[in-house]
Formats: structure tokens, sequence, C-alpha cells
């Protein structure tokens, strides 16, 4: 079931180039479905539905107290001691714990959905939009299990396609709709359901035939107290993580909500589509690095962790600092192309918080370092501190300088996770390359000035929003070209490091998992 005689390296890389290769593929998706929804829709009705759906995703971390995530961590032990019959039980337990909690909260949220537009969106039109995603939510739980178990067993070839052909019937169905010309909330929504049961089913076959069939069908589900209690237990620590962590991801969106007003609300949540923009290019790379700290904690090399958070540190912040310049410079440009003139609040917001894009990208590398450690509780920990002053920040900055006051609260979170996880990994403790730095921020400070004063006004000529956008893309394949050049040297000892790492693996271990 897992793929036993490759060593770990051989099985790494193959799981790095699918997630790679799918997250370029699947990320466009999500901005044209956007794209479409800004076009045809108004700024209060852009937040109904992603205000539903970012709802929904609070609610869902309470869904089955993570027993899915359990899955990641058993699985694949069970399955190199070819106990089929455990693996068998435990996506049993994982689907028979959320059915319970599915069919409650659908239920709430299906018959409560009169209430929250009385008390929480303040929009009659979002009484239908509430009840669509309920149905949205039931089923989305249920592809959530069936992806998690690819991601278990490390096929992460069906991991992704199957949530490809997801939003491929999404992107379809909302075509279809804009091309009809029906352009309402009501529909718009619709198409996430047939898209989301076009997936369900796609999932199901490929799990049915490739697995199901060939090792679990005739095995039978042991009803064991001691194995539920076992998964439950590590299902409960990673729970709690997960709680504060969704809730510090929301906190911004809903004091919005409950000190503003829905078209406020609109206009951070497709801010929020903009800022995900770098993260789409570097999510794939910081997967990559838990399997290696764990790796290298298990073999006790604590030097070279530190010497991979070293240069990954010194690499992702001139990256980062590169990258917020840029958006510094075309944040009216890529707001408007991308959303249209009406989402224009949306690339001001967007001031408040890119510079501080660094410190996102390096409190992601000490977490991946304090995962590899087990430190669950110190995380937990770190979080729930932010959560509080993430809170606290909100409801001020908010109060003074409207809704760019919530960016402002998240990057003092993003520095504060950062400074805290810090301390918390003192024996990884590395300094900065202050040169390397000074010497980037200098270049791309100047290249700055040059865009803005002679690139900008480029843009009011052309005066059409598909030209301007592939304008903009010419621009940024130059300037990143222009950086890489510029960084070159460091590229290389980089690239030359991650060679020496995938010398480190020897095969020995022949499974790995994700620790959220």
């Amino acid at each position: 079931m897992i793929e036993q005689h490759n060593s770990l390296a051989e099985k790494f890389i193959k799981k790095w180039f699918w997630l790679y290769l799918f997250s370029f593929i699947v990320a466009p998706i999500w901005y044209i479905i956007k794209i479409v929804l800004s076009t045809d829709l108004a700024v209060d009705e852009i937040w109904i539905i992603y205000g539903v759906m970012s709802l929904m995703v609070l609610v869902s971390s309470f869904n089955d107290l993570w027993m899915a995530e359990s899955l990641n961590k058993f699985i694949p032990e069970y399955i190199t001691k070819n106990r089929y019959d455990k693996v068998k039980s435990i996506l049993f337990y994982a689907i028979f714990a959320q059915a319970i909690t599915w069919s409650i909260i659908f239920l709430l949220f299906f018959f409560w959905a009169d209430f929250l537009w009385n008390h929480y969106f303040h929009d009659i039109k979002s009484v239908n939009i509430v009840k669509i995603f309920s149905f949205f939510f039931l089923w989305s739980t249920f592809f959530h299990v069936i992806n998690v178990f690819f991601q278990a067993i490390q096929n992460t070839f069906l991991q992704k396609i199957t949530e490809l052909f997801r939003m491929f019937f999404i992107l379809s169905f909302t075509l279809y709709m804009f091309f009809s010309n029906i352009w309402t909330m009501f529909y718009y929504s619709l198409s996430w359901i047939l898209g989301l049961y076009f997936g369900i089913i796609i999932a199901i076959i490929y799990f049915y035939r490739k697995y199901y069939l060939v090792y679990l069908k005739d095995v039978k589900i042991i009803y064991s107290k001691q194995l539920f209690l076992s998964i439950f237990k590590y299902a409960l620590i990673v729970f709690l993580w997960s709680q504060a962590s969704t809730l510090l991801s929301q906190v911004d969106m809903q004091m919005i909500i409950y000190i503003l007003w829905n078209t406020d609300a609109g206009y951070y949540t497709n801010y929020l589509s903009i800022i995900w923009i770098p993260f789409v290019i570097i999510w794939p790379i910081f997967s990559f690095l838990f399997p290696v700290f764990s790796e290298l904690v298990a073999k006790e090399e604590h030097n070279k962790i530190k010497l991979i958070k070293s240069i990954f540190i010194k690499n992702f912040l001139s990256f980062s600092i590169t990258f917020s310049i840029l958006f510094l410079v075309f944040w009216e440009i890529i707001s408007t192309i991308l959303f249209w003139d009406k989402f224009l609040q949306s690339g001001i917001i967007l001031q408040y918080s890119i510079l501080f894009l660094s410190f996102n990208f390096l409190l992601q590398i000490n977490f991946n370092i304090l995962a590899a450690n087990w430190k669950v509780k110190e995380r937990l920990k770190i979080i729930l501190v932010a959560l509080f002053v993430n809170t606290i920040l909100n409801l001020i900055f908010i109060k003074l300088i409207w809704v760019s006051g919530a960016a402002l609260a998240t990057w003092f979170g993003w520095v504060l996770i950062w400074f805290l996880s810090e301390l918390k990994l003192k024996e990884y403790h590395t300094s900065f390359d202050y040169k390397y730095l000074l010497k980037n921020i200098s270049i791309f400070t100047l290249i700055w000035s040059g865009m803005y004063l002679f690139i900008i006004p480029l843009f009011s000529v052309i005066n059409n929003r598909i030209y301007e956008f592939l304008f903009l893309a010419f621009i940024s394949l130059i300037y990143f070209w222009i950086y890489a050049y510029v960084n070159l040297a460091d590229f290389k000892y980089f690239y030359k490091e991650i060679r020496k790492i995938k010398t480190w693996w020897n095969g020995k271990i022949e499974y790995i998992w994700d620790t959220p």
C-alpha cells in the first residue's frame, strides 16, 4: 500500500513533485473562481459567500475532535506491520465519529439559517447560502477523510488529483453559471456543491478500486476500546492545537464582522486572496521541511537542523522582502486586475501587512522544527498567547483605522509568534546575514523607485484588463530574473546543501507522516 521498496529520499522527491505540480494547477483555479464571482457580485455578496465558508471552517475544527488527522499518525505504522484490520478499523472509527458530528452541525446550520442572518450576517440573502453550504460542509468532511487517507499512505498523486478534480468541476459549474447569465449568489454557491459531489465520486472510485478491494475488503473491523482510546488520545492533543490555530486564522475576519459590516468584510476577503499568492509558491517547500527535521531529530543531528534553518532563513528572507516590494509597487494594479475597481480597497489593506510577510515565513520554519521535536504543547501555548494579543489588537486597530486595522493586527501576530517560537528554540538559534539582507533591500528598493516612476504610468495607457495582466506578468518575470541573478551564488549554495540533505536519507526509515 505504501511504496516501501523505495528509499525515503526517492519517495519524498516524488511527493514534493506532485505537491508542487498540483499546487500550481489548483491555485489558479481558486483565483479564477473568485475573479468570476467578484465580477458579477457586489462586495457585500462576496462577503456573504466567503463569510459563510469562513464560519464553516471555524466550526469544522469541532467536527471530529481531529480523529481524521489520526489517520496520518497510525495508518503508516500499521501498514508497515501488515495490520490491515487495524487500518480498516481506524478508518471506520474516523468516519463513525464524524457521522455523528456531521449530522448535528449540518442540522444546526440548516435549521438555524434564519437565526444566523438575523444575529450574525445581518443580510436576509444569507439564509439560502447558509443552507446550501450546510450540505457543502456535510459532504466535504467525508471527502476530507478519503483525502487524508491518501496522504497517510503517501500517495500524494491521488491526494492532489482528487482535489484537482473537485476544483475543476466547481470551476466548470461556475463558468456555466457565468456564461448562462445566472449571476446570483444562490447559483454560484450551488456550483460548489455540485463540484464537490463529482470530486467525492472520483475519490471513492480511486479508493475502492485501488485500496479497498485489494487490501481491506476481506479483513474485519476490530472493535477495540484500547485501539480507539489510543487514536482518540492523539487526536485530542492535535485537536487542542488545531482549535487555537483555527481561531487565530479567523479572529481578524470575525472582529470585522462584529465591529464593522458585510461590505468591509468583503474587501478583507479579497485582500486575503491577494496576500496568499506568495504562499502558493513557497508552501510545498515548507512541507518539505518537516520530514527532514524529523529524520535529523531522530538521529540527534541538531547541527544539521541549524544549518538548514540558516540557509532557509537567508534565502526566504530575501525572497519575501523582494515579493513584498513588488506588491508594494503594484498593489493598486493587482487588486483591480484581479477583482475590478470596486475592490481597490483590498489593495489598500494589503499595504498594511505585506512588508511583514517575512515573519510569517520565519515562523513556518520554526513551527516545523517544533513539530519535528514533538513540542505540540509549546506550539499550543504560543498560538494561545498570539490569539489573545491579536484579539485585543483587532479591537483597537479596527476602531482606529477601519478594516486595515485587522491587517495591522495580523502582522503584529506574525512577529509575536516568530519571537516566541525563537525563545522555545534556543538550541537552534542562528544569526541573520545582515549584509546579504541589506544588499537585497538596497537593490530592490532602487528597482522599486524605478518601477514606481516609469512602469506604473504605463498601465494607465494600456487601460485593458487582460493586457494589463500580461504586462504585469512580463514585468514580474523580469523582476524575479533580476532577483535570481543578484542572488545566484547564494542559490547555488542553497541547492548544494539541499543535495547534501538527500544523502542523509539512507532508506532505513520506510515510512513518514505529517504532524499538524
